[in-house]
């Protein structure tokens, strides 16, 4: 009997607390005030390097035999040209690409070689909007030639074209004299801060 008399009080209690808490007022805060700020941040051209040209190609022909007939030799090793654009300007650039003479082989020339530039990509780790060319023919008489672009409102970051084996071919006629040893050429890569058909 007083263990039922204890069990009821143990209930009447927790009734009587949960009922204090449920019949309590809540008070809701009123907005007494409010003012607004601003949050700023500035960007400035960097006084160095704001477009640069982080590296550039070499065009790898190999080594081989001395033919008679027509042949066309692909590269044979990956390289890439990169441009960085910091300006934060959005006017675009071009890079051009001209070849400063024909190969030479100490005073022997490579006659009528010829080297193209076929299909050309680029990179997916590129930050940048920018266009690639194909197809690209360069002349040994120093006359570039524009192989990545950007047009304006593009351009900014790091735009890589991949050069990868067997993408640039150089062909050297049959009739062509060849000597036994490197022949060579200059390639020269110019950076241009603007686009020159915009």
């Amino acid at each position: 009997m007083v263990k039922m008399k204890k069990n009821l009080l143990t209930s009447l209690v927790t009734a009587s607390v949960l009922g204090s808490v449920m019949g309590g007022v809540i008070v809701h805060a009123e907005e007494a005030d409010n003012k607004g700020s601003n949050g700023n941040v500035g960007f400035k051209t960097p006084a160095n390097g704001a477009l640069t040209l982080l590296e550039v190609a070499d065009l790898n022909f190999g080594d081989h035999e001395i033919s008679g007939s027509d042949e066309t030799y692909k590269t044979e090793t990956d390289s890439k040209a990169t441009v960085q654009d910091l300006r934060g300007t959005e006017t675009g650039w071009e890079l051009r690409l001209a070849q400063d003479g024909q190969f030479m082989n100490g005073e022997k020339e490579l006659t009528n070689a010829q080297i193209t530039l076929d299909t050309q990509e680029l990179d997916a780790n590129s930050t940048a909007i920018a266009n690639v060319k194909s197809n690209v023919v360069l002349n040994p008489n120093g006359d570039s030639s524009v192989i990545m672009d950007a047009n304006k409102g593009q351009g900014n970051g790091l735009a890589t074209e991949n050069f990868k084996t067997g993408n640039a071919s150089l062909s050297v006629p049959g009739v062509t004299t060849k000597v036994i040893g490197q022949y060579t050429t200059t390639l020269t890569w110019t950076l241009m801060d603007s686009v020159s058909n915009q």
